[in-house]
């Protein structure tokens, strides 16, 4: 967790007002976090650290590519992201009355750190279901080899007798897709 501490921020000699710090993600960054999802990215943030007397606003700008594996056809491919995110610190006894966006510490603290909601917001990027994007026609870009066998083996797959409790979902109309 040595990699991280540059993602700890001081606060507690810092004069009130606004201050830009820049991060650079890359794979180690997400080699820290067991089970991560992302395992390559390269993203930018801009952090504008705002110090107030009862509260420190950090505003993070996110640009960059996360790498991932696509659901579909197995491929991998980067993902575009451009995100803003805001985090509200308060001073007061910590975990009480936190939220997603607003975490609180201890006023004893000196130092916030932010590598865990980086790796959070980070993470809320990825969809439920990844796959290539679609091209201006609106056609997979998914690798085509790949597609051709998926289809060979859809058309191939035997029709028997659907289950009752199946066909009722069915009427619903949820998109194969």
């Amino acid at each position: 967790m040595d990699r991280l501490n540059k993602y700890s921020i001081p606060f507690a000699g810092l004069a009130k007002g606004s201050h830009q710090y820049e991060f650079d993600i890359d794979d180690k960054f997400f080699e820290s976090f067991e089970n991560s999802v992302i395992k390559k990215a390269r993203v930018h943030i801009d952090l504008d650290f705002n110090k107030s007397e009862t509260v420190l606003t950090l505003t993070f700008r996110m640009v960059g590519s996360l790498n991932l594996n696509c659901d579909r056809c197995l491929e991998d491919f980067d993902m575009p992201i451009d995100t803003t995110e805001i985090m509200l610190v308060k001073f007061g006894e910590p975990g009480v009355g936190e939220t997603d966006d607003i975490i609180v510490i201890s006023h004893s603290d000196s130092h916030v750190d932010i590598a865990q909601h980086i790796y959070d917001y980070l993470s809320l990027q990825v969809p439920m279901r990844v796959v290539h994007p679609d091209d201006e026609s609106g056609n997979p870009t998914c690798d085509p080899e790949f597609i051709a066998k998926l289809n060979e083996v859809k058309e191939e797959s035997p029709e028997g007798p659907v289950d009752p409790r199946w066909e009722a979902l069915k009427k619903l109309g949820f998109n194969e897709n």
